[in-house]
C-alpha cells in the first residue's frame, strides 16, 4: 500500500514519512515566465519636442488667476480640488468625494478621458498636489468664503433680473392670449348682430352717432351698454315697461353684458388715399387709439370733426360759443369714406356699420396697427355754414 502510494507520489514530487504515514510533498515548478514591464507610449509630438529647462534661480513668473484656477479645478464639481485623488492610468485629478461618487454611480470610467476605472484601486491619493494648493492658497476658508460672497452677489443681481424679465414676458403673453380669446366670442356676437346690418346700415350708423346730449336718454329699464350694437327690435318692444322688465328679466342680457365689458383697444393709422386725395387737399396722417367696438362711421365723423377744427384754427376765426356750435353741427359721417388695402393692392370701401374688430379680423389679420385710408366723399360735400339771417323789424301798433 505504502509502496504503491510512494510510486504514485514519486511521479510528481517527493514524499516524507510523518507520524508513521507517507505524506507527499509536491514541489512547485519554478515559474520562468516574466511579466513584461509597461512602457510609456509617447506620441510623435512628445518624441520630437524640445524639453523645457527648469527654472533653478529665483526668477518669478506671473500667472493669471484664471489659468491657475483651470489647473486647480476639479472637472466634476468645478471647484478647487479637495483631498486630491489621481487615476493611475491617465493621471487625471479629481476630488476624493467626487470621483468616489462617480464610481459608485456605476460609470466605471474616467470622467475626463473615459479611461476604464475598475474600482477605487485604480486611484491613488496625491498629497503633493494638496501641498501645492495649500502653498498657493494658505487660507482655504477665506477663499471659500470669498467664493460664496461672489455667488450670492451674482444670484442676487442677475437671477432676479432674469426672473423679473421672464415674469414680464409671461404676463405679456398671457394678456395677448387673453385678448385673442375675448375677441372670438365678441366676433361671433357681432356677426349675429350685423347679419342684417347691410340693408339698414344707415339706420345703425345714425343711431350710434347721434347719441348726443340733445337726444332723449335711454329707457330706465336698460343700460347704455345694452343700447349699443347688441339691441334687437323684439327685445326692445318686450322691455319697454320698467316694472315688467325688472320682474321678468330674461337670462340672456347678463352674460352678454359680461362679454362686452372688457372692450379691447385697437391702434389705427389714418393715411390719405393715394389716388383720391389731391396735394392741395387735407393729407395729414393721423394716429388714433380707440376701442375695438367703434364703427367705421365713428371714425368718419371723428375725422370730419378734427379736420373742421383744424381748418377753423388755421383760419383764426374768432367766433362766439353759439356760432361755433352752429358751424360744427353740420358735420356728418358721410363727408369722408374709409378704405382699406386688400392683399391684391386694391382699395376696398368699408361699410359704416362694421366695427373695427371685425375689420381687423376680416381684412388685416396682422399684429400691427390697422392701416386705413380716407378720402372726401364726392356726393356728400360739407355744406358751408348758413349766414345768420336778420330778423325783420317788428312794427309797433300806433
Amino acid at each position: 500500500m505504502q509502496t504503491a502510494h510512494r510510486k504514485a507520489c514519486g511521479r510528481r514530487g517527493t514524499s516524507t514519512f510523518l507520524l508513521g504515514l507517507w505524506v507527499p510533498v509536491v514541489m512547485a515548478a519554478p515559474l520562468n515566465i516574466q511579466t513584461p514591464s509597461k512602457t510609456w507610449e509617447l506620441s510623435l509630438y512628445e518624441l520630437h519636442r524640445s524639453p523645457q529647462e527648469a527654472i533653478m534661480d529665483g526668477t518669478e513668473v506671473a500667472v493669471s488667476p484664471r489659468s491657475l484656477h483651470s489647473e486647480l479645478m476639479c472637472p466634476i464639481c468645478l471647484d478647487m480640488l479637495k483631498n486630491t485623488m489621481t487615476t493611475k492610468e491617465c493621471l487625471h485629478r479629481f476630488c476624493s468625494d467626487c470621483i468616489v461618487t462617480a464610481l459608485r454611480s456605476g460609470n466605471k470610467e474616467c470622467p475626463t478621458c473615459r479611461k476604464k476605472l475598475v474600482s477605487r484601486r485604480s486611484l491613488r491619493r496625491d498629497s503633493n498636489f494638496d501641498a501645492l494648493i495649500s502653498k498657493i492658497y494658505p487660507s482655504r476658508d477665506e477663499y471659500e468664503a470669498h467664493q460664496r460672497r461672489v455667488l450670492e452677489r451674482l444670484n442676487r443681481l442677475h437671477n432676479q433680473e432674469a426672473l423679473s424679465s421672464s415674469i414680464e414676458e409671461g404676463l405679456r403673453q398671457q394678456a395677448r392670449y387673453r385678448n385673442h380669446r375675448v375677441k372670438k366670442p365678441t366676433q361671433e356676437s357681432d356677426n349675429t348682430t350685423f347679419s342684417g346690418g347691410e340693408d339698414n346700415g344707415d339706420a345703425h350708423s345714425h343711431l350710434s352717432h347721434d347719441s348726443a346730449p340733445s337726444h332723449a336718454p335711454p329707457p330706465p329699464g336698460r343700460t347704455p351698454s345694452e343700447a349699443g350694437p347688441s339691441r334687437k327690435r323684439p327685445r326692445a318692444s318686450d322691455e319697454g315697461s320698467g316694472p315688467e322688465a325688472d320682474s321678468g328679466s330674461p337670462p340672456d342680457p347678463p352674460p352678454r353684458r359680461h362679454k362686452e365689458r372688457p372692450a379691447s383697444e385697437i391702434e389705427l393709422v389714418f393715411r390719405p388715399h393715394p389716388e383720391l386725395v389731391q396735394a392741395e387737399d387735407y393729407n395729414q396722417t393721423r394716429y388714433v387709439k380707440t376701442t375695438a367696438n367703434a364703427t367705421v362711421d365713428h371714425l368718419s365723423k371723428y375725422l370730419a370733426l378734427r379736420i373742421a377744427l383744424e381748418d377753423r384754427r388755421a383760419d383764426r376765426e374768432t367766433e362766439e360759443a353759439g356760432g361755433a356750435g352752429e358751424g360744427l353741427r353740420n358735420i356728418s359721417e358721410k363727408q369722408y369714406t374709409i378704405y382699406i388695402m386688400t392683399r391684391g393692392g386694391q382699395f376696398s370701401t368699408l361699410n359704416g356699420s362694421l366695427t373695427l374688430e371685425l375689420v381687423n379680423e376680416k381684412y388685416w389679420k396682422v399684429r400691427k396697427p390697422l392701416e386705413l385710408f380716407y378720402a372726401a366723399t364726392k356726393d356728400q360735400q360739407q355744406p358751408p355754414p348758413p349766414p345768420p339771417q336778420k330778423s325783420p323789424p317788428t312794427q309797433r301798433e300806433g
